[in-house]
C-alpha cells in the first residue's frame, strides 16, 4: 500500500511528547452543508453519508485523512488546507453554499494553490454539467444522442420540431435536480406548462431532450487509463399505473418509493459486441469530456439495440451502497475503488511536477 499510494502512512511507534504531528496525508474536501462544526471544533458529517464512509475508510487503510468543510468565504477554506498542507485532496465537493454550478470553481481554487486532487479538473466538471454541449461533443464522436433543444430562461416556448414525448430538465443541473415524473412531457400544452413551472422555480436555461425509449445504462470509469467498468442496468420489478419510466430525483432519494415499485441495480446482461461498443464509446466519452480518475457514464439502450448517450458525471456518488452494495464500480471492492482514485491523482501530479501534462 505504502508504494501504490507514495504517501507517509501513520506510524505504530508511539511518539513522544516533542514529536511534531504526522503530516496530512490526505484533506478530505466536502461540502459544508455535509455535516455539522462541533464546539470543540471537530467537523462532524452525517454517520451514514459518503463522506463518513470514505473517512473512515481513508482512516482503515492507515493513512492520516482528515475532513474539512469548503465554506462559501473561501479564506477557511484556503487557511485550512495551508494548515493541514495535504499530500492530497480528495475533493467530494458538488457545491457552493448549495449552488452546484460553483464544482468547477472549487477545482480552479486547488489549481491555484497547487495541491494535488482527485476527480475532473475544471474543464471536465464544466462540460459534464452543460447537457446540451456535452451531447454535441459526444454526437462528434460518432455515439447516438437524443435529439433536443435549449430554452433559455426568458423568451418564448418553442419546439423546434423534435419529436414528443421530450424530457425538460435544467441544462446545467445535478442529480436529477428538478427532473420529476411530470418532467415528461407530450405535446406543445404540457411543454409550456412544464417551463414555466421551472421558471418560476430556478433561474435557469432548460434542455428539453426527446425521451428514449430502453433500458437505463450506467458504466462507471476507473482509474488513469481508465478501466471501463460492467454496465449496470435500472430495474424496475413492479409495472401498473403510476409505476416510474425513467430515474427522476424522487426514485434516486426515496427509499420508500423504490421498495413500492421494487426498484434495483443489477449488472446488466449485454451481449459481447454490445460490451465491445459500450467499452469504446464510454472511454471516448470519458477523454473528449476531460473526465480524470473516476466517472460514470448514463445510456439507454434502445429495445432495438441502439446505445443512446443521456449524459455523463464527473463525480457520481462514492457512497459504498450506490447502486446496491459495491455495484456502482460493478463489484470492484470499496477500498481498492479508492485506493484506484488517489493513485491516478498522484500519477497525475508526478506527471504535472516533471511538465509532462
Amino acid at each position: 500500500m505504502r508504494a501504490r499510494y507514495n504517501l507517509r502512512m501513520k506510524s505504530n511507534k508511539k511518539r513522544s511528547n516533542a514529536a511534531p504531528a504526522p503530516r496530512c496525508d490526505v484533506a478530505l474536501l466536502v461540502d459544508a452543508e455535509a455535516g455539522e462544526r462541533r464546539r470543540n471544533g471537530l467537523f462532524v458529517p452525517e454517520r451514514s453519508s459518503v463522506e463518513a464512509y470514505l473517512l473512515r475508510e481513508l482512516q482503515s487503510q492507515g493513512l492520516n485523512a482528515v475532513m474539512l468543510p469548503f465554506e462559501a468565504g473561501v479564506d477557511a477554506t484556503i487557511t485550512g488546507l495551508r494548515a493541514l498542507k495535504p499530500r492530497l485532496v480528495f475533493n467530494l465537493t458538488e457545491c457552493v453554499d448549495g449552488d452546484r454550478s460553483q464544482d468547477a470553481a472549487i477545482a480552479g481554487l486547488l489549481e491555484l494553490l497547487n495541491i494535488p486532487y482527485t476527480g475532473s479538473g475544471p474543464g471536465g466538471l464544466r462540460l459534464a454539467r452543460d447537457k446540451a454541449l456535452s451531447k454535441h461533443i459526444v454526437a462528434d464522436l460518432g455515439v447516438a444522442v437524443p435529439r433536443y433543444f435549449v430554452i433559455p430562461q426568458k423568451g418564448p416556448i418553442r419546439n423546434p420540431r423534435v419529436p414528443y414525448p421530450l424530457i425538460v430538465k435544467p441544462q446545467f443541473g445535478d442529480g436529477s435536480d428538478e427532473v420529476r415524473g411530470n418532467s415528461l412531457v407530450r405535446n406543445e400544452r404540457e411543454l409550456r406548462e412544464r417551463v414555466r413551472v421551472l421558471r418560476r422555480r430556478i433561474n435557469a436555461p432548460l434542455i428539453c431532450e426527446e425521451f428514449i425509449e430502453g433500458r437505463d445504462l450506467y458504466v462507471a470509469l476507473l482509474g488513469k487509463t481508465p478501466e471501463v467498468m460492467p454496465a449496470v442496468e435500472l430495474v424496475i420489478g413492479r409495472r401498473g399505473r403510476g409505476a416510474p419510466t425513467f430515474a427522476s430525483y424522487k426514485l434516486k432519494n426515496d427509499g420508500a418509493y423504490r421498495s413500492q415499485w421494487r426498484v434495483r441495480w443489477r449488472v446488466a446482461k449485454l451481449s459481447a459486441n454490445l460490451r465491445r461498443d459500450v467499452e469504446s464509446a464510454s472511454r471516448a466519452i470519458f477523454h473528449a469530456l476531460e473526465q480524470r480518475d473516476y466517472g460514470r457514464i448514463d445510456y439507454r439502450l434502445t429495445p432495438d439495440g441502439r446505445l443512446v448517450f443521456i449524459e455523463a458525471n464527473a463525480n457520481p456518488d462514492l457512497h459504498p451502497h450506490a447502486m446496491g452494495n459495491n455495484v456502482c464500480f460493478a463489484g470492484v471492492d470499496y477500498g481498492a475503488a479508492l485506493r484506484r482514485i488517489i493513485a491516478a491523482a498522484l500519477a497525475r501530479s508526478r506527471l504535472r511536477r516533471r511538465g509532462k501534462v
